[in-house]
């Protein structure tokens, strides 16, 4: 993007003599490269306008940063950029280079809901790939307030498609996120207890996430699962056209059924032409057929031709920690730490303990964070969860799974097979003791519990 344009979207008083091309935005000064424009962020651990100096040696073009603001190391005549708060100014450079992408030539999709997000849109972002169109899509976790504008900015001319997370952990967060990404359609994968502690109700969060939908054209279209929990309330959130999904109803847009739980195998039937499309995924479990049958509705929706999304489907590879498998001293380790919810969790353990296995099917289950004062209510609602499903052991990891813990034994589950740790790195020994030659273990918690430290060393 031209600099003048950056200037003119985020309303920036120019210092020394910026000019040329911006080729990239980022707000870490060790990923600037020569052409980038670096975002002066100030937060609660860091203040990026103390890194101005070296992004610009870097060769970054010019430095976003808040006016006012003595630079250290920086030359009176540095082209800077002063806003009053490089926060707005980020999101607004994002909106206007949104407002350069239109349809038909770029369609751009959003993406939320309590758990699936990530699986949804990169099963998504493949099909939409699949008859070779240039799509963009949310890197990594890149889907906050400061994520999802950085992932627009990285969104190249010429794009068909863009797939975004937009993800919100409080009330009001979904505002700036909707008018930002404006999408042209819109994928709720589910409505569940995940930050509860900020909305208090289900009905709390889909009302904040429905708001994506509310910023829906009416060109544009949503597609929801009629299984999901506040159905009607989302779908009156949007005058958009409703593709819905289910494995229930047979009056769906588009109707599924599982074939073959293990292999992710699934047969879609679309209302509209009575066709059956045969899927395979690769990835165990209903969740997961769940986000299949969403990603596949958009596609269709998008026009790609079914015989395409079977075929980019032998290519669909997630990010790292989402149900990721690798044999250790001939032990199964299913890493699905990535992060975790109350309805994630259960998802991933009956999926787990449905697998087949060689040996012992052991839980590694750490803490779930953000639940507010439903906590310990949830935790022994996983507690209860272990013990009527019956694994051969389980280690709870942190102090609020201690809770699970008490509430599996409490309900029957033998107080031998169930261990505890504070933390992961408590656990590793636990589980290294525990584990054995053709057993399979599952890692399932939230972000912060980082469980993947059992794998260390």
């Amino acid at each position: 993007m031209k600099l003048e344009d950056v200037v003119k979207w985020t309303g920036a008083s120019v210092q020394g003599s910026p000019c040329g091309l911006c080729t990239s935005v980022t707000q870490d000064s060790r990923a600037v490269k020569p052409g980038a424009l670096y975002v002066a962020l100030r937060g609660a651990r860091f203040d990026g306008h103390a890194f101005v100096a070296p992004a610009l040696q870097q060769g970054a073009v010019a430095a976003l940063v808040e006016a006012g603001r003595e630079i250290p190391g920086v030359a009176p005549d540095a082209p800077l950029l002063r806003v009053p708060d490089t926060y707005a100014a980020l999101t607004r450079l994002a909106a206007g280079w949104r407002s350069t992408f239109r349809a038909p030539e770029t369609r751009l999709v959003g993406l939320t809901g309590s758990s699936g997000k990530t699986t949804t849109r990169t099963m998504t972002a493949t099909l939409l790939a699949a008859t070779g169109r240039k799509v963009a899509s949310t890197s990594g976790n890149l889907n906050n307030h400061i994520g999802l504008p950085l992932s627009l900015l990285a969104m190249e001319q010429g794009t068909a498609f863009g797939v975004f997370e937009t993800g919100v952990n409080h009330p009001g967060e979904m505002d700036a996120l909707a008018a930002t990404l404006r999408p042209d359609a819109v994928i709720v994968t589910n409505i569940g207890t995940a930050h509860i502690e900020f909305f208090r109700t289900k009905a709390g969060i889909a009302g904040e996430k429905g708001k994506l939908l509310a910023a829906l054209p009416p060109d544009g279209f949503a597609v929801l699962n009629t299984e999901t929990d506040c159905f009607e309330m989302l779908a009156g959130m949007t005058g958009a056209r409703k593709v819905t999904v289910s494995f229930k109803r047979r009056d769906a847009d588009f109707f599924g059924e599982l074939r073959d739980g293990e292999r992710g195998l699934v047969t879609v039937r679309e209302r509209e032409t009575g066709r059956e499309t045969l899927l395979e995924s690769g990835l165990p479990g209903q969740h997961n057929a769940d986000d299949l049958l969403l990603a596949f509705a958009a596609a269709r929706t998008f026009g790609i031709p079914a015989e395409a999304c079977v075929e980019a489907l032998r290519g669909l590879s997630l990010p790292g920690m989402r149900w990721r498998e690798e044999m250790r001293g001939g032990v199964k380790i299913i890493n699905d730490a990535y992060n975790a919810n109350p309805d994630s969790m259960a998802a991933s353990v009956r999926t787990f303990l449905g697998l087949p296995c060689a040996g012992r099917r052991i839980l590694v289950l750490g803490d779930m964070y953000e639940l507010g004062e439903l906590a310990e209510s949830l935790h022994r609602a996983i507690g209860n969860l272990v013990a009527e499903s019956r694994p051969d052991a389980a280690l709870f990891v942190g102090g609020l799974m201690e809770a699970a813990r008490k509430e599996a034994v409490c309900r029957g589950f033998p107080e031998n097979r169930a261990l505890w740790a504070e933390t992961a790195e408590e656990a590793a020994p636990k589980l290294a003791a525990l584990a054995k030659s053709g057993d399979s273990v599952l890692l399932k918690a939230s972000r912060g519990v980082a469980l993947e430290k059992l794998l260390q060393g």
